[in-house]
């Protein structure tokens, strides 16, 4: 009997049998994927923003535009 198990992407239980079927469709690799790691790492970095002064939102928003810019 298949086992329930993780998708290591969102979290959600499946079937051992199912669950790389579901990762193949649901979190196709590519340019738009987010693992949860990252969920919570931008999670993490909007709760600091929220807490920063008027002044040092404007100062990390002229930051990441200039990391816009650089190129790869």
């Amino acid at each position: 009997m298949p086992e329930p198990v993780r998708c290591d992407v969102c979290g959600k239980l499946f079937s051992s049998r199912h669950v790389k079927s579901h990762k193949r469709l649901a979190h196709p690799k590519g340019k738009g994927a987010v693992s949860v790691a990252e969920q919570d790492g931008i999670k993490t970095i909007l709760d600091l923003y929220k807490t920063l002064s008027a002044e040092n939102k404007e100062r990390v928003l002229a930051q990441l535009a200039a990391l816009e810019q650089e190129p790869s």
